[in-house]
C-alpha cells in the first residue's frame, strides 16, 4: 500500500472558521514496505500528519491517499500506538483483554482471537504475562501491550507517535531495536514520529526533517543507507547525526526568536 499526500494542508476549525495552518504544502510518497521516520521540533505537526494518515483528521487541503483512494476516516489497515501510557490501555482488562479488545469489536471468533493475540504477545515477548493488569507492568510493558494490541490486528501500515519518548534510555534502546525485529517480521508499512534523533537515525530507512511551526512543511528528506542493528560508531551514522543536528538546530532557533 503506498501512501501519498498532495499539496496537504492542516488548520482546526474555530467559532471564526479555519484557525491558522500548523502544516502547509506538504508532497510526501511512502512506498509500501518502508520505515519512516517524521522528525522535528517540537510543534511542528509531526503528530499532526500521522493523525491525518491515520485518518483521525481530514486535510484542510490536498490530498491524502492509500493506493490512490482518499482516507475518510480510521481503517483495519492502519494501526497506531501512542505516546500516552495513562489513557492508552484499559486498566479494568488484563494484557490479554486489551489486546484482544479490538478483535471483539471487529466479530473476530474467540478462537482466533486468542491465536493471534498469543502470536503478538510472543513477537513483544509478553505472553508471560497475559493475565496481568496494567497496574502490575512497567511503562517499557504497557508500551509493548499497545504494540501488541496493533499488531493482533495485522494492519499494513504501523503508525507511531513517539511510543517511547517517556521510558528510560536503556528501555528506549531495547524496544527500539524490537521494534525493527517487528517491522522486518510482519514486513508491513512504519511511520514513526520522533524529535530524538538518535532514535530516528536507530530506526528509519528514510527521515523526513519537519521545518518550526505554523505552517511547517518538509525540511528535508535523509536516507540512512545502513544496515540493522545500527553501529553508532560508523562515520556514515556520525556524518548523518551532525548533519540533521544542525537542521534541527535552524528549526528551533526560529522559534525562539
Amino acid at each position: 500500500m503506498t501512501i501519498d499526500l498532495n499539496q496537504v494542508a492542516f488548520s482546526y476549525a474555530t467559532t471564526q472558521g479555519s484557525g491558522p495552518l500548523i502544516l502547509e504544502n506538504i508532497d510526501l510518497t511512502v512506498p509500501e514496505g518502508e520505515f519512516l521516520i517524521l522528525l522535528g521540533p517540537s510543534g511542528c505537526g509531526k503528530s499532526t500528519l500521522l493523525r491525518l494518515i491515520a485518518g483521525f483528521d481530514s486535510a484542510t487541503r490536498g490530498r491524502v491517499t492509500i493506493d490512490d483512494k482518499p482516507i475518510r476516516g480510521p481503517g483495519k489497515d492502519r494501526g497506531m500506538v501512542f505516546q500516552d501510557l495513562t489513557s492508552a490501555l484499559y486498566e479494568w482488562l488484563t494484557v490479554r483483554g486489551n489486546v484482544e479488545f479490538g478483535l471483539r469489536i471487529s466479530g473476530v471468533k474467540p478462537e482466533e482471537r486468542r491465536s493471534r493475540c498469543d502470536e503478538a504477545l510472543q513477537m513483544v515477548n509478553l505472553l508471560a504475562h497475559a493475565d496481568k493488569f496494567p497496574d502490575a507492568l512497567s511503562g517499557g510493558m504497557k508500551q509493548r501491550v499497545q504494540i501488541a494490541r496493533m499488531l493482533a490486528m495485522r494492519p499494513s501500515i504501523m503508525l507511531m507517535d513517539e511510543p517511547f519518548a517517556s521510558l528510560d534510555a536503556q528501555t528506549r534502546q531495547m524496544l527500539q531495536n524490537q521494534m525493527v525485529s517487528i517491522w522486518n517480521d510482519v514486513g508491513g508499512t512504519a511511520i514513526y514520529v520522533t524529535h530524538d534523533i538518535r532514535e530516528a537515525l536507530n530506526l528509519g530507512q528514510r527521515i523526513i526533517l519537519m521545518s518550526a511551526g505554523p505552517a511547517a512543511g518538509i525540511k528535508h528528506t535523509y536516507d540512512v543507507p545502513m544496515d540493522y542493528p545500527r553501529n553508532q560508531t560508523d562515520p556514515v551514522y556520525i556524518d548523518l547525526l551532525e548533519r540533521i543536528s544542525l537542521d534541527i538546530e535552524e528549526e528551533v532557533k526560529k522559534v525562539w526568536v
